[in-house]
């Protein structure tokens, strides 16, 4: 484990026979050249060397002094207010001398000192007093200095200029996280830590956490959440997440955390989310569990994951065709454990009871080989959905399946099925069934013949035409919550 300290000299970080020099560039280089005639003192950076070294019971293994030098133009020959020009106050023979009297005073306390010149790696100068400019020179030389080795970065509050000292701040806390923290020096008294490093990471994880619910990434936004310490916003997150992955039941444990936290608009918001949970946990809602899935493949799409997404509107394909099965004739598809010993029965007498339905099934081959039908696979059910919207279909009593209205909207609803069939191919060569082929946004173009966004269309059309209520994603509604909460927060 090592402790790195970054600091930016700057005009007040040394004095030499007790007075700041007025021209650092040229009175500085004289005082080096001549160092052996004054006296030199560190009034900033010496106690905070002290304070470190005082507090770690260790040596220092690095310390890396920023510097300005910039060249000689018309911009930063100008002269200020006191009639110095700009260049002529560049710290680049104080970084020297700082060097030698860090090695003369600490000895072998501090391991290395580098000095490092304010400007791009690809040389190209910068004004040091930009801030935006500054921000963009110390993302570069900050990353250079990255260890993952490095127990604590110290930054040095020193004398240097504003612009530069909130870039390394900002750099050095972006870089290093909870391991960089902020010394400061004041004028006559002892150095302390400043907390700007936690307030600093805290507005990073807000903006963060919000950038992620903003998406409804709630699995990337869950970790950062719980380090804000809400339980109300954690709990509700937690649901949002259990409820992506299809755990309704931990789901409901969160939710129920969240309302015993919440308070005001927020509890009235979660409370609200129970009633539609109810219905997926107990599973015989298959209307609200088709809302549900695709306000999850949405999700997934919107967020690159395409394997996923793929296997989604698989899912979606086959409820939606037990849906309309359970419907429209009135034959169970249920053939889970628990379900199966009296449904598969009940669903090959109901088949056999109608002729026509039968009928139809034996004559229908795919690649020349007879459809089977013993169990309610997709090609069976997929083609009792054929049989329905045929005009010339009819029940045993003879009366008519469906009336012109349904005939025409399941019509639609097959046709837009039939777009997720023809993902057939590339959801079998994928991770989520037999191999190992990607599953990009053009891959899905390519297989659907059109922008894969209209996929999304098609699952809500669907839900349309099948007659179930629409409302917004809950998803949608926890993301916005969230991120007004975060909002809030002190």
């Amino acid at each position: 484990m090592s402790i790195l300290v970054l600091a930016n000299i700057g005009n007040s970080d040394l004095t030499v026979d007790g007075q700041p020099l007025r021209r650092p560039r040229s009175e500085g280089e004289a005082a080096w050249r001549q160092r052996d005639d004054h006296r030199f003192a560190m009034p900033i950076i010496e106690p905070c060397i002290t304070w470190i070294l005082n507090h770690h019971h260790q040596r220092i293994d690095r310390v890396v002094l920023f510097y300005t030098d910039q060249p000689d133009t018309p911009e930063t020959t100008k002269p200020d207010r006191q009639g110095i020009p700009l260049r002529d106050k560049d710290t680049v023979w104080y970084a020297q001398i700082i060097d030698h009297l860090l090695r003369e005073r600490f000895g072998d306390q501090i391991g290395r000192v580098d000095r490092q010149i304010i400007a791009r790696i690809d040389g190209a100068s910068i004004n040091p007093s930009m801030y935006d400019e500054a921000f963009d020179a110390y993302a570069e030389l900050v990353a250079r200095l990255i260890d993952p080795q490095a127990e604590t970065c110290y930054v040095l509050m020193t004398g240097g200029i504003p612009a530069c000292n909130s870039a390394l701040q900002l750099q050095a806390i972006s870089a290093f996280g909870e391991r960089c923290r902020v010394l400061y020096q004041p004028e006559g008294g002892s150095p302390y830590e400043l907390r700007i490093g936690d307030q600093i990471l805290k507005t990073f994880r807000r903006a963060t956490a919000v950038e992620a619910l903003e998406r409804l990434d709630f699995a990337t936004a869950l970790p950062i959440v719980r380090q804000m310490g809400d339980n109300a916003l954690i709990a509700l997150v937690e649901h949002a997440h259990y409820r992506e992955c299809f755990d309704f039941e931990r789901a409901q444990e969160a939710l129920n955390r969240a309302v015993r936290q919440a308070s005001g608009d927020l509890r009235t918001f979660l409370a609200s989310l129970q009633s539609n949970l109810d219905l997926l946990i107990r599973r015989p809602d298959m209307g609200a569990l088709l809302r549900e899935l695709v306000a999850n493949a949405t999700i997934t799409f919107r967020n690159g994951r395409y394997a996923d997404f793929l296997g989604r509107i698989f899912r979606f394909q086959e409820a939606a065709l037990r849906l309309i099965v359970e419907t429209c004739l009135d034959i169970p598809t249920d053939m889970s454990k628990e379900a199966k010993a009296s449904n598969l029965p009940l669903y090959q007498q109901r088949i056999n009871d109608d002729p026509g339905l039968k009928a139809w099934l034996d004559g229908r081959t795919i690649d020349g080989t007879p459809l089977r039908y013993d169990t309610p696979n997709i090609p069976a059910m997929q083609a009792m959905l054929e049989y329905i919207i045929d005009e010339k279909s009819v029940r045993p009593d003879g009366q008519p399946y469906l009336t012109k209205d349904v005939r025409g909207k399941l019509t639609g609803v097959k046709k837009r099925l039939d777009r997720i069939t023809a993902l057939s191919q590339l959801r079998n060569q994928s991770i989520i069934a037999h191999g190992f082929a990607g599953v990009s946004r053009e891959r899905l173009a390519e297989a659907c013949g059109g922008a894969p966004d209209s996929l999304i269309d098609d699952l809500k059309k669907i839900v349309e035409l099948l007659g179930l209520n629409s409302s917004d994603s809950p998803f949608d509604q926890i993301g916005r919550q969230a991120v007004e909460h975060i909002r809030r927060l002190k």
